[in-house]
């Protein structure tokens, strides 16, 4: 009778290990300023992911990413990267506590990015583009994310988290975000739509992040890629400063055989400065040695701010991405 009344026993939990290993040396420098060389990490990972199967369709989920910098042997900080757990089924996938892309719901904004853009080479280190340029807002703690099924190629995801300091003068939910995201597969094409909104108990501070849309679009043609990316981040401005940012990425990857070109236009406006833009170009050539193992190189040009003389950072590097 004991053994009838004990739920069946599920399979046994899969775990997966995994992450990666990304080095570059670079070669950086600052408007005039003398010519920094460095060997960098470009957003190292190890990783620990399962599900267990619970029966009647219903899956436990969990994840560890702990970052690390393989140039130094240091962990990031904060050392985790992503840490959840989460239910699937029918109705889509639920998942709980620092979120990330690498989740499996995903992230409303940045698995826009990652779907529609290429990087040149990696967004992290010399090349990073999604929180310097395109405000992506990927990594977040304290979060509750959602992803639909997939309807007809479309798919939902949504994310809500606090963000408050969670100390006895400010609680963790004083400061609430809110990130939607509608990304669509239809044949060659890939195309998204998201949306961005921001609280804070007593009001937005000043200059702070508001809300935001996004939209792009990716065709794959072959050989050639081409791609198109924009939108809007609107912040609660001063009378100096700005409140409606624009940006837009325009790209295109190029493969022949092991071989891939990527070649990227970016354009953001200064928040801080009404009349200041940031323009910058990349260009990046990376060869697949196999399924796991790529030697990139690349060069790129940043602006920072059209008003300012002398501020220009200009980079070169080359390093090998290992996938594990």
């Amino acid at each position: 009778m004991v053994a009838a009344a004990l739920p069946a026993i599920a399979p046994a939990q899969s775990v997966q290990v995994g992450g990666q290993i990304r080095l570059s040396v670079n070669r950086v420098q600052t408007g005039d300023q003398g010519a920094v060389h460095e060997l960098r990490d470009n957003a190292s990972r190890l990783s620990f992911r399962g599900t267990e199967d619970l029966g009647g369709g219903l899956r436990a989920q969990f994840g560890l990413e702990m970052g690390f910098n393989a140039d130094s042997g240091e962990l990031t900080a904060p050392a985790y990267r992503y840490s959840y757990v989460g239910l699937g089924g029918g109705f889509g996938t639920l998942a709980l506590g620092r979120l990330d892309s690498g989740n499996p719901t995903g992230s409303p904004l940045y698995s826009q990015v990652t779907a529609i853009t290429s990087f040149a080479a990696n967004d992290a280190g010399a090349t990073a583009i999604g929180t310097t340029m395109l405000n992506a807002r990927n990594r977040t703690s304290n979060s509750i994310g959602y992803r639909s099924p997939a309807f007809g190629g479309a798919e939902l995801m949504a994310r809500y988290y606090w963000r408050g300091a969670g100390t006895a003068t400010e609680a963790e939910d004083d400061a609430r975000s809110l990130d939607l995201g509608v990304l669509v597969r239809a044949g060659p094409v890939i195309a998204a739509l998201g949306y961005a909104k921001d609280s804070r108990a007593g009001g937005l501070k000043a200059n702070e992040f508001d809300d935001k849309w996004q939209a792009g679009v990716r065709y794959d043609g072959g050989a050639i890629e081409p791609y198109v990316l924009f939108g809007v981040d609107r912040y609660r401005n001063t009378a100096s400063t700005r409140r409606d940012v624009k940006y837009a990425i325009v790209g295109a990857l190029y493969r022949a055989g092991q071989h891939s070109l990527v070649l990227n236009l970016l354009q953001r406006d200064v928040q801080a400065n009404r009349s200041g833009d940031r323009r910058r170009v990349q260009a990046a050539w990376l060869y697949a040695l196999s399924k796991r193992s790529e030697l990139q190189a690349f060069a790129d040009s940043d602006g920072i701010d059209s008003t300012k003389s002398n501020v220009r950072v200009r980079a070169l590097g080359a390093g090998i991405k290992h996938v594990f």
